[in-house]
């Protein structure tokens, strides 16, 4: 015969699975986010990025050799040059839009830019180096040194880096600055996914109890089940949809960046490697039993969704650190407050997660990681049983932590 918790665990999966809406997200979530990630990554890149365009500058004559420098640099550079002795007509051609801004020499050997718009990084930066090495080149030219062999000595040299690899013996040579923001940007997304997927499993468990509750249909469900079962039926069964969603996400994400490497030749970074989703799906699942147990208990000591989003109110704080730390975190995955915040159960998932994706982490650490993570779901379901046991027929009052932990205390 079907245990009462077997049953209470497939309605909530059904329940949750059989939506619409869960089919929906889960087919076009990856999408979606690859979306939220890549467009502004790429609009930005195209805002700063204006190398193909044809750029109008102004300059305000002054017959100096320096002037004509610059004006003679820019245009061999591809750049629309608009020369004027008079300041007025560079002014008005600005706010008709006929150029981006012009350059007037200060009387002193610098120059000046003057736009409506100085927040083009693109042109203020290329106009700067311009403007820079003319007048260089001319000081070296006084001094009666020739400026293209002291650029030539100057030049700067390449470092590359080489990613050393202590099972293989090896050493392969890697993009330094991709791989900065690689390990940055994929424990972002991670720990973004797994603050996401927890707050919203963890409070439809919250809102479930709190909807049953209020309209009195746990009273006839407790008549035929157990609260222990009850709860944990809830906990587990969407832990279980959760568990199906991310599985078909993973198995997205893995397709998608094999298929994009076999066609255009992109090597992986090791932070998309296939282990790194394994530890993906292994952190959100602990996380969700540690905080869905932490759902149920304050839903069942909870009159309505807006007194369980009070009591909630540790829990979301639990789930937010992390990712204020993330930053910090993976730069430095071995720091003492990485360390300690990957150890401690209510901030590990995200934390051990980032520190696995930047880095090495020592194998003592994830497994102490994973043992306290377990311990803690064990001891957090067992106090949320006792909580549930006791709040789920209480009603007509907005309970407080001081009464949860005096229930803990009944015996």
């Amino acid at each position: 015969m079907k245990s009462k918790l077997s049953t209470v665990l497939a309605y909530e999966f059904k329940k949750i699975v059989c939506k619409k809406s869960f089919i929906i997200v889960t087919i076009l979530g990856p999408f979606l986010m690859a979306a939220l990630v890549l467009i502004p990554s790429l609009s930005s890149i195209s805002s700063v990025d204006r190398s193909g365009e044809t750029i109008s500058i102004g300059i305000l004559s002054d017959g100096s050799n320096l002037t004509y420098a610059v004006r003679d640099t820019l245009s061999a550079s591809g750049w629309n040059i608009v020369e004027n002795t008079d300041e007025e007509s560079l002014k008005s051609a600005v706010f008709s839009k006929s150029i981006e801004g012009y350059l007037a020499p200060d009387g002193k050997g610098a120059f000046g830019y003057y736009s409506d718009d100085t927040g083009d990084l693109y042109v203020h930066s290329t106009l700067k180096n311009v403007v820079s090495n003319v007048i260089i080149s001319d000081r070296l030219a006084k001094q009666g040194l020739d400026p293209q062999m002291v650029f030539s000595m100057m030049e700067e040299t390449g470092l590359p880096s080489y990613k050393l690899s202590q099972k293989e013996n090896s050493a392969e040579e890697s993009d330094s600055e991709g791989s900065y923001i690689m390990k940055l940007l994929v424990p972002l997304f991670f720990a973004m996914t797994i603050y996401m997927a927890i707050l919203l499993y963890g409070q439809s468990i919250g809102r479930s109890v709190v909807a049953e509750k209020s309209s009195k249909i746990v009273d006839v469900l407790l008549s035929s089940v157990r609260p222990d079962d009850l709860l944990m039926g809830k906990i587990f069964g969407v832990a279980l949809s959760g568990v199906l969603q991310f599985s078909i996400w993973i198995i997205f994400a893995l397709v998608g960046v094999s298929l994009f490497s076999t066609f255009t030749g992109f090597i992986i970074p090791v932070q998309l490697s296939p282990i790194n989703f394994v530890y993906l799906g292994v952190f959100f699942l602990l996380g969700f039993l540690l905080f869905g147990a932490c759902y149920g208990a304050v839903g069942a000591a909870s009159e309505d969704e807006q007194h369980m989003g009070q009591l909630s109110y540790p829990f979301l704080l639990c789930l937010i650190v992390p990712i204020c730390f993330i930053s910090s975190i993976s730069s430095n995955p071995n720091s003492a407050l990485a360390v300690f915040l990957s150890l401690f159960p209510f901030t590990s998932p995200m934390v051990m997660l980032t520190r696995l994706v930047g880095g090495q982490v020592p194998i003592w650490q994830l497994a102490l990681s994973i043992v306290l993570l377990a311990g803690s779901i064990y001891l957090v379901m067992k106090l949320a049983a006792k909580i549930f046991r006791v709040g789920i027929l209480l009603t007509g009052k907005n309970f407080k932590f001081a009464d949860m932990k005096s229930w803990l205390l009944e015996k």
